[in-house]
């Protein structure tokens, strides 16, 4: 054995320079790619004939040139084509973060791929993102993988294989079924038909991809708002306030019973709740309780399963402040889905614009006078959606940013408030009767 050493690297050293050997080591693949990897190496184990065979003569400077330049045959694969290997990717992490006071909770870190970037957002790459009860937020991939055992301990690790949807079919195999629009039993005790809202579709009515359905969602408060004031006169949140979807209602987007609600569900919940918001809501207390509730009272579940369907069926949600109802309900809609009136009569860099300013505008309309309804306010932004189009149609882009700066200007001077009936103001004395027939003789 021939065996150099020195101080530091062996290339940076006197022997180094004058006895170092620059070797190469090559692999080649079955499937043709060959790897090279080159080292400074300063000890060779030198290699002789074996001694059970015939003993042949050999000089030195052959035996050298046999032991720097080793052969070997072996299976070496690439990692890419190895038959049969399979890479895999991590893809979710859930840790449980330690908490004496509390026992601790489950968070989630879940890396999404493109094509939810691709349809959400028209851009391609891939993000993780954190799950915290109704927190979602993006972090940095080092953090979804890091790990302290005093406070963050791992619980769960989940990965998927590398290109598994380029060789698996995975579209759903048991789809939501459109049954579950039909009629349900309520679980409220008192409710009574003759008390129904809404009318379910007909076979003849299922939704298809593209058809419009008016959309309106009620919430109430579950958990206030933990705050505390900074000595600087600032506040500093300590726990944000836990909103719930409190009744969801749907309305037919056209068809001779277009406005005709076909979901008007209002959500049973177990928790207490601290605040109705009545007056924006229109949700009283009592209204969530089956037991003395007369509304068409269901599950969480049974509610997000029909806007489940809807969804998939690729229908077009139209309603007013609707990209943060489906933020609250916590629903995936993708960006092409959802018609929100109040971008489409807003001015850049100005100030959003009520439901009920725009309706006493542009349709003549008096709604949301002591309380909110959602059938009313579905109905309204589907009004206002038939106005949008309207106008495009009459004359185009122009037109629409000449009737805004007009809605601008007349809001500025009323300061954004809603004249009373018995003024008129030139608009004409708002009606308080919907625009869309009464096929329920509501």
């Amino acid at each position: 054995m021939l065996c150099y050493s020195a101080q530091g690297s062996s290339g940076e050293s006197v022997i180094g320079r004058q006895f170092g050997c620059e070797v190469e080591n090559s692999s080649l693949c079955r499937c043709g790619k060959e790897t090279v990897r080159s080292s400074l190496t300063l000890l060779f184990t030198m290699h002789y004939p074996e001694q059970n065979k015939t003993i042949k003569e050999y000089d030195f400077a052959e035996i050298l040139r046999k032991s720097i330049c080793l052969e070997q045959s072996t299976q070496a694969c690439s990692t890419e084509e190895a038959e049969g290997a399979s890479l895999y990717d991590l893809v979710v992490t859930v840790p449980h973060i330690l908490d004496a006071r509390t026992g601790g909770n489950l968070v989630a870190h879940i890396k999404v791929g493109e094509t939810y970037h691709v349809r959400k957002e028209g851009v391609t790459h891939q993000q993780w993102y954190l799950f915290n009860d109704f927190l979602i937020e993006p972090i940095d991939k080092a953090e979804a993988a890091q790990f302290d055992v005093n406070w963050k301990v791992p619980a769960i690790l989940y990965y998927a294989k590398r290109n598994y949807h380029n060789k698996y079919d995975l579209r759903i195999k048991n789809p939501i079924e459109a049954s579950v629009l039909l009629t349900e039993a309520s679980l409220a005790r008192k409710q009574r038909k003759s008390h129904a809202t809404f009318i379910p579709l007909m076979v003849s009515e299922m939704p298809q991809a593209g058809d419009l359905v008016g959309l309106d969602a009620e919430f109430v408060t579950l958990n206030q708002e933990e705050a505390e004031l900074r000595s600087d006169g600032t506040k500093s949140t300590i726990k944000p306030s836990q909103m719930s979807v409190a009744r969801i209602t749907c309305v037919r987007g056209q068809g001779p019973n277009e406005g005709v609600p076909f979901i008007d569900d209002y959500i049973s919940t177990q928790e207490q709740v601290v605040d109705y918001l009545t007056q924006y809501s229109g949700i009283k207390p009592g209204d969530l309780d089956a037991k003395i509730s007369s509304k068409h009272l269901t599950t969480l579940k049974s509610t997000y399963l029909k806007l489940r369907f809807l969804i998939d069926t690729g229908v077009r949600f139209v309603g007013h402040g609707l990209q943060k109802d489906f933020r609250v309900i916590n629903l995936l809609v993708l960006k092409d889905q959802v018609i929100d009136t109040v971008y489409l009569f807003h001015m850049p860099r100005k100030r959003m614009i009520s439901l009920r300013f725009l309706a006493w505008y542009f349709l003549d309309l008096n709604i949301q006078g002591e309380t909110h309804d959602s059938i009313e306010d579905a109905r309204t932004a589907l009004a206002l959606y038939r106005k949008y189009l309207e106008l495009c149609c009459g004359g185009g882009n122009d037109e629409v940013r000449k009737v805004l700066k007009g809605l601008y200007e007349k809001g500025r001077k009323l300061d954004w408030k809603v004249p009373d009936c018995d003024i008129g103001d030139g608009q004409g004395s708002p009606k308080s009767t919907a625009v869309f027939p009464s096929v329920m003789g509501q």
